[in-house]
């Protein structure tokens, strides 16, 4: 038997990016039902096999998201404090080093599998979420960061 799909992992289920197949049951969260509209405000999803734009850089992949992402509104959004932001996430991420290299792809050459993860946390991270889902992130050979605190 030939399954050419597979059934959504758990965290894309309560993410609510992937609703195949049948859906029982609540999603609490802090004892409230989950409503959809202001969870996906506060909630970030990293796909197992993220696609990023390979003509970009790392730096210009992470500050577009931003720019995107970012409310506009907000009077504390300024492009200084995103800058900065992007900054300490490139920091965090510890891809400020690679941060202008071209992301590339599999058959021109690019990144690594570890800085293409990175770099998809990174964009979802600069989003500023409550919650952020790996959609079962591989870590092989990406190394453990701790906090420093």
């Amino acid at each position: 038997m030939n399954c050419s799909h597979r059934l959504p992992s758990p965290s894309a289920v309560v993410a609510l990016r992937k609703s195949s197949g049948e859906i029982e049951g609540e999603v609490r969260l802090n004892g409230h039902l989950q409503e959809e509209v202001s969870f996906r405000r506060c909630a970030a999803y990293v796909e197992q096999f993220d696609m990023q734009s390979p003509q970009l850089t790392i730096r210009e992949t992470v500050d577009f998201s931003a720019r995107l992402r970012l409310d506009e509104n907000d009077t504390d959004v300024t492009e200084e404090s995103r800058q900065k932001f992007v900054d300490q996430t490139l920091d965090m991420l510890e891809l400020t080093n690679v941060q202008d290299l071209q992301v590339g792809s599999d058959a021109t050459g690019g990144l690594s599998f570890e800085q293409k993860k990175r770099l998809s946390i990174a964009v979802e991270l600069v989003s500023n979420p409550s919650i952020l889902f790996l959609d079962e992130v591989r870590t092989r050979g990406i190394a453990v960061v701790a906090p420093n605190d």
